[in-house]
């Protein structure tokens, strides 16, 4: 078979939707590849795995029809996730697979033979590679790369090898690096920063950072106070590490990437010091650098 027909089918495991896209070996989503299913990650297990065969399937689908071949799967999924076995340990998100062999369960469940490889890498893992390779890190050694939305995530690369745990997730688990009266996700997640807004505001409202985004864009003081001291915080709390560690580039994903505005000049400032860093910025796309990212992971055998 020629190699141009040979395509990758790649997958993010969201917390409220499975995305996927068929990539060539370049990195070029097929025009009309990408698919958006709901993850139910939430629901019952019988939910999230009907969820996550939909989403394969239509990806499958899209090939054959397009008369391409399926080289290897590959899958973005938050952890704890034992990357290697492709075996869920989550509590928190997609509580209803835990335990679950899913590598398994799509060979059972898809039409794809044995031979297919799957992988399975931490989704702020695959925005640092994804970023390193066609990214806003691109050119740099060293990198960084803070999430924020349902949850924190974290992931750094060292001369371009991401550094990682025993089971393929962030070597520092910095989500649960203790903060205050918790740990740090209490504080800049989306609890902590629907929290934040309510205390400023004085308002008592279950409000997405989203709507705190959309209100800062329109002016509103409380809203960028918000976002003004999630900077603080995240400042705080990444100086230590990004000095250790030498980091010469710094990105933000994850929802709150879209109102990095209302912060960067607080990160900037709060950061200055650290003389390795050299960029402060946000990923190139929300929705493709994790995607890139599983890919390089395929391409590298890594």
């Amino acid at each position: 078979m020629t190699d141009h027909k040979n395509v990758f089918l790649i997958l993010d495991a969201g917390g409220t939707f499975f995305k996927s896209a068929v990539m060539n070996k370049d990195g070029l989503v097929l025009e009309g590849s990408s698919f958006t299913t709901e993850s139910h990650s939430d629901g019952t297990k019988e939910e999230a795995l009907n969820a996550l065969k939909k989403t394969i399937d239509k990806g499958l689908s899209f090939i054959k029809d397009a008369g391409l071949v399926t080289s290897d799967i590959g899958i973005c999924i938050p952890g704890p996730f034992d990357y290697n076995k492709g075996v869920s340990l989550m509590e928190h998100k997609y509580k209803c697979l835990k335990g679950v062999d899913l590598r398994s369960f799509i060979y059972q469940a898809t039409d794809i033979p044995s031979s297919t490889n799957i992988i399975f890498r931490h989704d702020v893992n695959s925005l640092v590679a994804g970023e390193q390779w066609k990214g806003n890190a691109a050119g740099y050694k060293n990198i960084a790369v803070l999430t924020l939305g349902t949850g924190l995530g974290f992931s750094f690369s060292i001369n371009n090898i991401i550094q990682c745990n025993e089971i393929g997730g962030p070597l520092i688990s910095m989500y649960k690096k203790p903060y205050r009266n918790g740990i740090l996700e209490d504080y800049v997640s989306k609890r902590g920063i629907s929290e934040l807004y309510n205390a400023i505001s004085g308002l008592e409202a279950d409000i997405e950072i989203v709507e705190i985004a959309n209100l800062a864009q329109g002016g509103n003081k409380q809203a960028i106070e918000t976002f003004e001291e999630v900077s603080r915080i995240i400042a705080e709390n990444l100086e230590e590490i990004l000095t250790e560690k030498q980091i010469e580039c710094l990105l933000f994903g994850g929802q709150i990437s879209r109102s990095f505005k209302f912060m960067e000049h607080i990160l900037r400032n709060r950061l200055e010091n650290i003389r390795s860093l050299e960029k402060i910025s946000t990923v190139s796309s929300i929705d493709h650098s994790a995607l890139l990212g599983v890919l390089n992971a395929i391409l590298t055998k890594e």
